[in-house]
């Protein structure tokens, strides 16, 4: 009867309704303060009741500080516990998560534990603190997805770019690839195989007279000038030898052309294989071949072409251009013209005196590069200058991987995906993060933000730090 009884009762904590902003001393005040207070404590310190058919046995193992089950896992296992050595495992916060919701029964030495010794054998500086905890279970019971945080899991800036996929397990360590032993035994005897070393040789002999007679023979050197040679041993005695191309003689045809387009020399026999033979080429037809529908411009942009071609000239007319020799001569012209172009538009009276303008004229060609010229804020990041901090102290350091409920259905321990967001744990009697810290955290997390949980004696909140950007006006 008292089983019935105890499932008959509601297990909900009673609701205090609002809250008084001061006392008042009045009578009805203190008895409706005591009744609420006696309502739930009475419900607090009920003894729970579970079958004990659905609870998983497990035993605690006090030098892993890992919890064993000794029967199947029920539906926890998709998104708790790790398998080692075919064997099935909690971590304590899991655990201890379980015990309260009533789903696991923890033995020690034969003796099942309670959650109050649950409590103090479970949490500890080395694998979950009491704050730490009691943010796990909060998210728990929320329905998100919580891990811990593995440092090892964390995609570095060109594994994110390549997009490379990393697996690995509950403990952090990479999954290893099963060795294929049919491979393994399949090793090369060169008694078994006699023949592969004489074709090898005479392969070998084969390869090395094409080299001998590359540098006797002028014909086939003449075929083979695309062919990368090795350099020349010092003892070897050096010859000026003039090249073989008359670069003067071969004629480089202006495809974008708008005159008439000259045909393509026919190529030098010498260089054909064989008995090809090939002619020169005539580019006019093929050329009208390509959009045989005239194009329709509009009056404006006709008098955007007519303006263009009034002013349009050939880069060959110019007899400096001409004169240049390289490329390097031809940067260098232009440069000089630069120069003297920016003389000339600098008037005296600005330029020549103490203070002079921020931007020169011709510098910058949009509006956006004018203002991040003249911008005394420059904008950032809160990754930059992170990779070249030093490790903080270990107060600060991530302790969860947070993924959201609606990916309970889809989420691998195997292969968890990318979190939601990374969890830092603090109380809020403690130091406020600083500028450093939130670099070194943001840096250490990857592409994903990193939230701030605060605890205030149970009362959970959560803070996040974001980038951004002050919004820039260009379009004037």
């Amino acid at each position: 009867l008292s089983l019935f009884a105890a499932r008959s009762r509601c297990h909900r904590i009673p609701a205090r309704g609002q809250k008084d902003f001061l006392p008042d001393g009045s009578a009805l005040q203190r008895e409706r303060l005591e009744r609420s207070l006696e309502e739930h404590w009475s419900l607090v310190s009920e003894e729970r009741v579970e079958r004990l058919g659905a609870l998983v046995q497990a035993e605690w193992i006090p030098s892993k500080r890992v919890v064993e089950l000794r029967t199947p896992a029920g539906k926890f296992w998709q998104t708790m516990g790790f398998s080692e050595h075919g064997k099935q495992f909690l971590l304590p916060e899991e655990a201890l998560y379980l015990m309260e919701c009533g789903s696991v029964q923890v033995f020690l030495h034969g003796l099942p534990l309670s959650i109050q010794e649950g409590y103090e054998m479970f949490l500890s500086p080395s694998t979950v603190t009491l704050q730490q905890y009691e943010v796990f279970s909060h998210l728990k019971r929320l329905g998100y997805i919580v891990t811990r945080f593995e440092p090892s899991c964390v995609l570095s800036h060109y594994e994110r770019t390549l997009n490379l996929p990393v697996q690995r397990d509950r403990q952090g360590r990479a999954l290893k690839r099963k060795r294929n032993h049919e491979a393994k035994n399949q090793r090369f005897d060169p008694e078994n195989h006699p023949d592969s070393l004489t074709e090898e040789k005479d392969q070998g002999e084969v390869e090395d007279k094409p080299v001998a007679m590359e540098s006797t023979s002028d014909a086939v050197l003449a075929r083979n000038w695309w062919v990368d040679r090795s350099p020349r041993s010092p003892m070897s005695p050096t010859r000026s030898q003039a090249p073989r191309w008359d670069f003067f003689t071969i004629t480089f045809p202006d495809l974008g052309a708008r005159g008439p387009l000259s045909p393509l020399v026919a190529p030098d026999p010498t260089v054909l294989p064989g008995e090809l033979s090939v002619s020169e080429c005539e580019l006019t037809p093929w050329l009208q071949r390509l959009n045989l529908r005239k194009e329709r411009l509009s009056r404006r942009e006709q008098e955007r072409e007519q303006a263009r071609r009034r002013y349009q000239r050939s880069v060959n007319d110019d007899k400096e251009v001409r004169r240049c020799g390289n490329w390097a001569e031809y940067q260098e012209l232009l440069r000089r013209r630069r120069r003297h172009h920016g003389q000339r538009d600098r008037p005296p009276h600005l330029w020549e005196s103490t203070v002079k303008p921020l931007v020169q004229p011709g510098q910058h060609t949009s509006p956006g590069e004018l203002l991040d010229k003249i911008s005394i804020i420059k904008p950032s990041r809160l990754l930059d200058g992170a990779a070249r901090l030093e490790e903080g102290a270990d107060e600060w350091k991530i302790s969860f991987d947070v993924f959201q409920p609606d990916t309970v259905a889809e989420f691998k321990k195997s292969k968890p995906g990318k979190p939601y967001s990374r969890l830092c744990v603090c109380s809020f009697e403690g130091p406020v993060p600083d500028l450093r810290v939130l670099k070194q955290l943001a840096f250490q997390s990857g592409d994903i933000p990193v939230t701030f949980a605060v605890v205030d004696h149970g009362d959970i909140s959560f803070y996040c730090f974001k980038d951004f950007q002050l919004p820039t006006d260009v379009s004037h």
